[in-house]
């Protein structure tokens, strides 16, 4: 470890170094500021200055209400009923496949007669599902069936699909002791029910069309059918679990489908008994707003209604999404945005870089130098993955200004760019200005000295700091320093 006393301003050392301690040897009114550099350069500067009130981007919204009972898609539902002993070589039919009754299966969709009526039945709910082992011969599940429920005497099937497309599947038998409820699976005769359509259970988002159905495919064992919502037992339920499917949100495979991801541009906040509102994920440039604000919010079902056709129609509670290109802050390669609401509030994934507007321009240009300084509460006044800036500092703030200073020493801090598309705001140039001198780092800004250091009982620890373009000292008034360094 070197050392060096002086009593004026200048360099101490060139080049790559570490700072150990500076010892007050005497002074009257001294004062000391150190420098990561060959000279004591001046930063660059820049302030922008609010004239009045600017429009933040905003996320946009729209509201889906119900204002009484809908109708959920439905499942044909049928029952086959066993009266009584089973006939070698009598047949079942689902469809166009028929399953015949033998004692020793032989051939594909033979289905074993076993003891009784119920291990008949048994198996054949095993070959309907293609399932178990042994109780039948070369059997796929059927495609457009499940059986779903057995017991001493009856077999309950169930279409793999909501809706009336297998209402007139064939159901029919020879049996001497067993019959179905209806020729065909949805009927209506009895435990026949026919399938109730889908066309007047939907919710479409964009792209996206969500159907409620009385229970989802897969709950019965037929393949998952993405975006389908369970009902529940009131629409209450149906907009909640409508909220989870469009969030991607817990009850994935039971009170929505498997296979339904969280909607790419839409997120639902707000829900009610009555109302689900759906905000936005983000703002953007115009181009990408435009596409939010163009998707198509319609419904089929009884007694809903969205605010309007689109997201961004502007009817009522629909809202459109105001455009990022005309609220932006650029400091050299970070561009922050002003919003009315963050993207993570509402339960959005977090997009960094946002500060947020409330109440004032003086209120948010405080936002501003938190943002800046990341001083502040990230996913409160700024959003979350927003980072103190690598090349300035935010400095004196007012109700109308924010002035922002170099991290460096020297005339590279005059590139760093200021510029904005806010209105009525405005920066003093598109970059910062008046950083003079020799490229380095202010380590340390002016210190004054206490009285107790003219017993030169003073000593400044500063734990081996490092610095790499040399050091430079300003010194002032009468101090009488003895640095060490090496």
């Amino acid at each position: 470890m070197q050392t060096k006393r002086i009593t004026e301003s200048g360099i101490i050392t060139r080049g790559f170094g570490k700072l150990g301690k500076v010892t007050i040897n005497s002074h009257s009114s001294g004062t000391l500021a150190l420098y990561d550099a060959v000279e004591a350069g001046v930063q660059a500067t820049g302030t922008l200055t609010s004239s009045g009130a600017c429009v933040p981007a905003s996320h946009g919204q729209t509201e889906l209400t119900s204002s009484g009972a809908m109708v959920a898609g439905t499942h044909a539902v049928s029952v086959f009923t066993s009266s009584g002993v089973v006939v070698d070589g009598e047949t079942i039919t689902i469809g166009t496949t028929v399953y015949r009754a033998k004692a020793i299966p032989s051939q594909p969709y033979d289905v074993a007669m076993g003891e009784d009526a119920e291990a008949f039945l048994t198996n054949l709910y095993n070959a309907i599902n293609g399932s178990g082992a042994g109780a039948y011969i070369g059997t796929a599940a059927h495609p457009d069936v499940v059986a779903v429920a057995k017991d001493a005497t009856t077999i309950t099937v169930r279409g793999r699909v909501p809706g009336t497309s297998l209402n007139a599947t064939a159901t029919t038998e020879t049996f001497t002791n067993g019959s179905w409820a209806d020729t065909t699976l949805g009927g209506g005769t009895g435990a026949s029910d026919a399938g109730v359509t889908t066309g007047a259970a939907t919710v479409t988002l964009g792209s996206i069309t969500y159907t409620v159905v009385d229970e989802l495919s897969e709950t019965y064992g037929a393949d998952a059918i993405a975006y389908q919502v369970k009902k529940g037992t009131a629409e209450a339920n149906m907009l909640d679990n409508l909220k989870l499917a469009v969030n991607g949100g817990t009850g994935e495979g039971t009170l929505y489908s498997t296979g339904t991801v969280a909607h790419p541009y839409l997120i639902a906040t707000t829900n009610t008994d009555t109302v689900q509102t759906f905000v936005s994920r983000t703002v953007g440039t115009a181009a990408e707003v435009a596409v939010i604000n163009a998707l198509a919010t319609t419904e089929t079902m009884a007694n809903t209604a969205f605010a309007d056709t689109t997201f961004g129609g502007g009817t009522g509670n629909s809202n459109p999404v105001v455009t990022s290109d005309a609220a932006t802050i650029t400091i050299g390669d970070i561009t922050y945005t002003a919003v009315i609401e963050l993207s993570e509030t509402s339960g959005a994934t977090a997009v960094p870089y946002q500060i947020l507007w409330v109440t004032s321009e003086a209120v948010f240009l405080d936002n501003v130098k938190k943002a800046i300084n990341a001083s502040g509460v990230a996913g409160t006044d700024y959003s979350t993955g927003t980072y103190e800036h690598p090349q300035v500092y935010a400095t004196t703030n007012t109700n109308t200004t924010q002035v922002v200073v170099s991290k460096t020493t020297g005339t590279s801090g005059n590139s760093i760019a200021t510029t904005e598309t806010l209105g009525n705001y405005a920066w003093g140039a598109a970059t910062l200005a008046s950083g003079s001198g020799a490229d380095g780092k202010l380590m340390h800004n002016t210190m004054t000295f206490s009285a107790v250091a003219t017993t030169g009982e003073r000593i400044l620890d500063f734990t081996e700091e490092t610095f790499s373009n040399g050091l430079y000292a300003v010194i002032g008034g009468t101090a009488d320093l003895t640095i060490s360094y090496e």
